[in-house]
């Protein structure tokens, strides 16, 4: 992926993105219409500097968001077949992974402390 393509990723335009990184726009356009090549570490540099601050998401971000709501989806079905529904502590221990605060193991060992229907 060269310049160019994350730039369009942004939805920024030439001079908002090349005043991001400090450089001038007519190097951003000689490297978009390849007229110079900026160095390989560069466009890397670029790259992470955006999916740092969100700007454009990696494809490692979106396969770790699809995991986390696959768990929560899991730990839904299974809290919702086994119980009366969640209740307040359910969410707070849901809210505490969605955010981050713990882990999926320390929810995981949550939703096994709940009560179950006939237990």
């Amino acid at each position: 992926m060269g310049v160019k393509e994350l730039r369009l990723q942004t939805g920024l335009s030439q001079s908002k993105f090349a005043k991001m990184f400090d450089i001038p726009v007519s190097t951003l356009k000689d490297w978009e219409q390849e007229r110079r090549k900026p160095p390989v570490y560069v466009i890397n540099m670029m790259r992470t500097i955006l999916q740092y601050k969100g700007i454009i998401m990696g494809s490692s971000y979106v396969e770790d968001c699809d995991r986390r709501r696959e768990s929560v989806e899991n730990a839904m079905a299974i809290m919702l077949s086994a119980t009366n529904g969640p209740d307040e502590v359910f969410l707070e221990v849901l809210d505490s992974y969605i955010f981050g605060k713990i882990t999926l193991e320390e929810m995981e060992a949550s939703i096994d402390n709940f009560e179950y229907l006939g237990a």
